[in-house]
């Protein structure tokens, strides 16, 4: 079975990749998330980060681009994703996907994750397998995506402008999501493919930049992700999120591929039987 990886669209699907997905070089379409997320989100995520890093309080996006700008992004984001969403699904293939953190697929923004969780369910090309499960072929593909909190989040000394029932919280959402994934793990047997949109921690899981990037040279990888690898040594194991990579690389006796951002035009087609790996830029 020939499987395309794509990952982190950003309200962007170049023709290049949706050639490829109709092409007969492809039986299956994994999606690791991240169909919305517009990259004017980046300068207010980095003012935010570099405002909590500063031990400063964290503005919201309304202050920073003002009311109007803001709802308006809102709008323009969340239609982004449902158009990549219908374009995945007039592919004609069948899809299996989880969400990404741009998708505001998590506690904060938790009715907008809902309306595309209802929207998926009427596209019949498209199968949500996010914080779940289900078989192909006779292989568990195990989905795992949406917002995660990184461990650094929990250090106070590095966020000094959020409180101990902040940084609590965070923690405890994080335990809660590690509980999740390790409960629909234990109801497995046999091959498994994991889709998680964060990577695990140790693999493909630094921040490279920009320079004014506050989170540059940290890791933005889950460790329980990684615990879970090593645990249940899934044949293979698909990331996204980080925009740096593009690769290939064996975490415990399993292969973790990130195929690129499918914004600049990157992917990768696996075969889930020999492992082999080609990548497209």
């Amino acid at each position: 079975m020939k499987v395309l990886a794509i990952s982190d669209f950003h309200g962007k699907f170049p023709e290049k990749l949706r050639k490829l997905a109709k092409s007969d070089e492809v039986d299956l379409i994994l999606a690791l998330g991240d169909y919305t997320g517009l990259p004017e989100w980046r300068p207010i995520v980095i003012k935010q980060l570099q405002a909590g890093r500063k031990g400063k309080e964290v503005p919201s996006g309304e202050e920073i681009i003002g009311r109007k700008k803001y709802k308006l992004l809102l709008k323009k984001d969340f239609n982004a994703g449902l158009e990549i969403l219908g374009e995945l699904n007039s592919i004609g293939k069948p899809v299996l996907i989880i969400f990404g953190n741009g998708d505001w697929y998590h506690a904060f923004f938790n009715e907008v994750g809902k309306h595309y969780e209802n929207y998926v369910k009427r596209m019949k090309n498209l199968k949500n397998i996010n914080y779940g499960k289900t078989k192909v072929n006779g292989i568990t593909f195990v989905g795992f995506g949406g917002y995660m909190d990184i461990e650094s989040f929990f250090n106070k000394k590095e966020w000094g402008a959020e409180d101990d029932e902040q940084i609590k919280a965070r923690l405890e959402r994080h335990n809660r999501s590690k509980k999740i994934l390790f409960k629909i793990l234990r109801k497995t047997k046999g091959e498994r493919i994991f889709l998680f949109h964060y990577p695990p921690k140790g693999v493909f899981d630094i921040i490279k930049g920009p320079k004014h990037n506050p989170m540059k040279g940290k890791s933005a990888g889950i460790k329980f992700f990684a615990d879970a690898i090593k645990k249940y040594n899934p044949r293979l194991m698909f990331c996204g999120h980080m925009h740096e990579y593009q690769g290939a690389k064996m975490l415990g006796k399993s292969l973790v591929i990130n195929p690129g951002p499918a914004s600049e035009g990157k992917c990768a087609i696996v075969d889930s039987e020999s492992l082999n790996v080609r990548f497209y830029k």
